[in-house]
């Protein structure tokens, strides 16, 4: 899902307090989601969402449990975690509340590593700033100086 995805007013991802139907289709997972089947795939095989159930037919259910598991993993892989952390997570996840404390400081140890990147960028985009400003400059001298040229030509 995406990372603009809307909130509540409690901060809450949209997937918690909307009404959902009882299932989804692989194709309106895809659609709500913004996954690509693959991708959905991909994070089944993983385990790191539980496969959805199928029907007779071999039409595939998702709940809105799947949805909401999507949209957490989608944030984290948006952030860069690991494949591996993203299972580490889910493994301590599915062992139960005794992991509360270990999953809380997975989560507070990729939100660390995460504010040092955005101060590398912050940094980056401040040295960016200045080296187009250095260019407008002398992109500007350079068309005084031209100007100035041409009308020492013509005198």
């Amino acid at each position: 899902m995406s990372t603009t995805a809307a909130h509540t007013h409690d901060n809450r991802p949209t997937a918690y307090a909307a009404p959902h139907a009882e299932t989804y289709s692989l194709e309106e997972v895809v659609r709500i989601s913004g996954l690509d089947a693959g991708t959905l795939r991909w994070y089944e095989d993983q385990g790191l969402i539980e496969g959805a159930a199928e029907d007779p037919y071999g039409v595939r259910a998702y709940s809105p449990v799947h949805l909401r598991w999507l949209e957490f993993l989608n944030h984290l892989r948006s952030t860069g975690m690991s494949p591996a952390a993203m299972n580490h997570y889910v493994e301590l996840y599915r062992a139960g509340d005794s992991t509360i404390a270990a999953r809380r400081e997975l989560l507070q140890d990729h939100r660390d590593v995460l504010r040092a990147r955005a101060a590398d960028f912050a940094a980056t985009l401040r040295y960016l700033d200045w080296k187009i400003g250095f260019y407008l400059e002398r992109e500007a001298a350079l068309v005084r100086a031209g100007a100035s040229a041409a009308s020492a030509a013509e005198a």
